[in-house]
């Protein structure tokens, strides 16, 4: 790895571009760092440079016009994530300030040949986008992004550009509030005239003022909802921010051509629309800000470097095997195990656990942990973006960046419904006109309905909410890997479940053993050593303490889904599993006590049987409570398990479930899943990703309580974070909640149009009370939404 000259950031030498000055070898990155290396250089100040010692610095933001830039080497290896015939980034999209703006790139980014997926989180404007290199280059999608009027920014610059943004924004809201504060004094003094008498000279005055304070609200502050507009237009899309503008305008050009008339002017009614909507835009940011703070909290927690032999390097840099040291306090950001003797860590960021955990040598050690007693050293076993942390991470943001389809039923009502608005509003001014209504008073009755009619609360329905129960799932140690699985698990009305690991605590126990003929404990222990199964360690926990003997050599191991194990060694042929797999194999089984309540393993050699294990789970702790609350949300509970009938009995009836499945092979589990859907259920598959990989894909929204080691692996949709059943009706409780918030949201947003916009072209209702109300309601949706976060599953 070598340092660019200028940033210190690590990069490959063969991305970095190499130069000679004053006989010293130079390394940059980009043109910015090269161009601000020599500008120090030229002003005699290279002691910046020994000024830094260890400090990294942020690349300069760039005015790019050479696209190609966006296709070199070092932009690639430090930006984008690269898979044989795919490529991924993750970009900032600047002025985006409303759902239409979202629209509006993701429409145009998703028609372009090669671009395989386009999608914008709506709280904080970053854009994943997915392409295949080999179609579409790079530079060619940020120019399209260009080409809609919006910018860009990468890695280090997004914080620094969403900033600039806030700023701005927040500049314009105070030149609104103060223009409007002052044209509104001045108003008081036109209004007392109009009622008292007022001369033209002193007329034409007040309303210059008026219109001196005003133009700085609508093309400064106002700007962002007419090249909005102006945006929505080049493409033939007519959207809110058009409904704002030309209401507001309209308005605006009427006063001037009022104050050369000495009629009345509405310059303080622009004003105050204008001031109203940001207003509303404002407080809209900041629930954007408090929804998306879990992503935020979970991106800040990455350092940006690593300590290795005390040098610092960025985690992208770490390769696998590499020794790293912890200090108190400080966060693990790769995966590995522990070299030191022993560890205190605080995993509450994975799983929400409070409590610490300790950790012998040879443990391993997750990213996202806290190191809490003393300075450890651990070695990697992932790279920096196959670890856990890393992983959380991706996994939240892309949900968050998904859409539930109940969200493209409100886009395409609001997408049509400004060109109704439009059209509603000329024929209501036309109406007036026509029945000699005075020209002004037929405008501000069509301007009133133009803003009170302006969809951004339908727009706003489903993303808010979406978000806040995406965030509010992650703090309860739930993931849903895409939005559109928060609708999907809200509407279930049949929930299947795995038994061993699900149900309970996946631990079986050795209660019985029938010995057929002699065989050695180190045979068998070295047999069901090969195996991950629970049956084999619970096998495992009794016999190890007869071990004598070191275990003999196994090879030739094979697993058969749901029925067993088959091996070689020094002695023979081993097999084990089930009754019914060892009796198709051949092999003799004596009859059985009646009424054996467990699950059975066969251990034979050579095809002799050698011995009958009985073994019990116990059930997890509290799932007698949470079948019994699922039951009462209506919902038919199936079990469907691999394990012995007489076993699979017992937990039914422990349980007091109806309907269960017992020796069910993975086939046979999706079957009957399938069986179900077609009888018109819809149907939540609950295992440990085991032997239920198939019957979870099938589902129509599947669950699984996740090894926090092997998140990126799990065929799930919902990945609980703790292996504790009430994680099922937490996630439930959160998907309906969200999923009733949304539906509500968009009918409240449905029932305001539909009695304000009548109100409207009746006159009733004055330009500044509808843009005051079409704020309020943007708000209460959003505010109707922030109570998910309210309401503990």
């Amino acid at each position: 790895m070598q340092k660019c000259s200028h940033c210190q950031n690590l990069f490959s030498p063969d991305a970095l571009e190499r130069c000679i000055s004053d006989g010293k070898e130079l390394y940059f990155c980009c043109n910015g760092c090269k161009s601000v290396y020599f500008l120090l250089q030229e002003c005699d100040v290279q002691a910046f440079y020994s000024k830094l010692h260890d400090t990294k610095l942020s690349p300069p933001l760039q005015n790019i016009t050479n696209y190609d830039y966006y296709d070199t080497p070092n932009f690639e290896q430090k930006y984008i994530k690269s898979q044989p015939n795919q490529a991924q980034i993750t970009i900032l999209i600047h002025n985006i300030h409303c759902s239409a703006c979202i629209w509006l790139n993701e429409t145009m980014l998703n028609k372009l040949d090669g671009v395989l997926e386009a999608s914008i989180n709506y709280t904080n404007h970053q854009a994943t986008i997915i392409w295949n290199p080999s179609k579409i280059k790079l530079s060619q999608i940020i120019q399209t992004i260009h080409s809609l009027g919006y910018g860009i920014s990468v890695g280090e610059q997004m914080e620094q550009k969403t900033k600039e943004e806030n700023r701005l924004f927040f500049t314009k809201l105070i030149v609104a509030v103060f223009c409007t504060m002052n044209i509104m004094w001045i108003a008081v003094a036109q209004y007392s005239g109009y009622f008292q008498g007022i001369a033209s000279s002193y007329s034409l005055l007040l309303n210059s003022a008026s219109f001196l304070l005003c133009t700085p609200v609508v093309f400064f502050s106002g700007s962002i909802f007419y090249t909005s507009a102006i945006r929505g237009l080049r493409v033939r899309r007519v959207g809110m921010d058009l409904l704002v503008f030309s209401g507001s305008f309209m308005t605006y050009l009427y006063s001037i051509y009022a104050t050369f008339i000495d009629h009345e002017t509405y310059f303080e009614s622009v004003s105050m629309i204008l001031t109203f909507v940001l207003l509303g835009k404002f407080l809209e940011k900041k629930a954007r800000a408090h929804a998306a703070q879990t992503l935020q909290s979970l991106s800040l927690e990455i350092p940006q470097t690593i300590r290795i032999n005390g040098e610092f390097l960025p985690p992208q840099s770490i390769p696998i095997g590499s020794k790293i040291d912890v200090f108190v306090g400080e966060k693990i950001i790769i995966d590995g195990i522990l070299c030191s003797s022993y560890a205190l860590v605080d995993e509450s960021s994975l799983s929400g656990e409070s409590k610490p955990i300790t950790k012998k040598a040879g443990d391993p050690i997750l990213s996202g942990s806290i190191n809490l007693t003393h300075n450890i050293l651990y070695q990697t076993t992932q790279t920096f973006e196959q670890s856990t942390l890393n992983t959380l991470i991706e996994l939240v943001q892309k949900a968050q960046n998904s859409k539930p389809k109940i969200q493209q039923v409100a886009n395409a009502i609001s997408s049509r419904f400004s060109k109704i608005v439009l059209l509603i509003a000329f024929l209501t001014f036309c109406f007036y006109l026509y029945h000699h209504t005075p020209f002004d008073e037929a405008l501000k009755i069509a301007v009133s309905v133009i803003i009170i009619a302006c969809p951004c609360a339908l727009a706003l329905a489903t993303p808010i909410a979406n978000t806040i129960g995406l965030s509010h799932a992650y703090t309860q140690g739930i993931i849903f890997k895409q939005g559109s699985h928060l609708e999907a698990l809200a509407q279930i009305d049949t929930i299947c479940l795995d038994k061993t690991g699900t149900l309970t605590q996946g631990q079986p126990k050795l209660i019985q053993e029938f010995q057929i003929a002699p065989y050695d404990p180190a045979l068998l222990i070295g047999f069901l050593q090969q195996d991950l199964h629970p049956i084999a360690k619970g096998i495992l926990a009794s016999l190890t303490l007869l071990q004598t003997h070191p275990t003999p050599k196994i090879t030739d191991f094979e697993h058969i889904p749901s029925q067993g194990i088959r091996a070689n060694s020094p002695q023979g042929e081993l097999v084990g599993g089930r009754i019914e797999f060892l009796r198709s194999l051949g092999i003799m089984i004596p009859c059985l006590p009646p009424h054996l309540e467990g699950s059975l393993f066969a251990f034979a050699i050579n095809h002799q049987l050698c011995a009958i294990f009985v073994l019990q789970d116990s059930l997890k702790p509290n799932a007698q409570e949470v079948i019994q609350a699922l039951k009462s949300k209506n919902l038919h509970l199936f079990i469907l398990s691999g394990d012995e009938e007489s076993e699979v009995k017992r937990i039914a009836k422990e349980l007091q479930i109806s309907t269960h499945y017992a020796k069910q092979t993975p086939q046979q589990k999706a079957q009957i899943i399938a069986s179900l859907q077609t009888q018109g259920k819809k149907v939540a598959m609950i295992g440990d990703g085991f032997n239920d990989a198939l019957a979870l894909k099938n589902a129509q929204v599947s669950l699984t309580m996740a090894d926090k080691s092997d998140l990126a692996l799990q065929s799930s949709d919902v990945i609980l974070l703790q292996d504790k059943l009430n994680g099922i009706l937490k996630a439930i409780q959160i998907s309906q909640n969200t999923y009733q918030t949304i539906k509500a949201n968009i009918i409240l947003s449905i029932l305001y149009n539909a009695l304000t916009i009548p109100l409207a072209t009746l006159g009733y209702i004055s330009p500044i009370f509808a843009a005051l109300s079409m704020s309020a309601s943007s708000l209460i949706v959003v505010f109707n939404s922030m109570r998910i976060k309210k309401i503990n599953p």
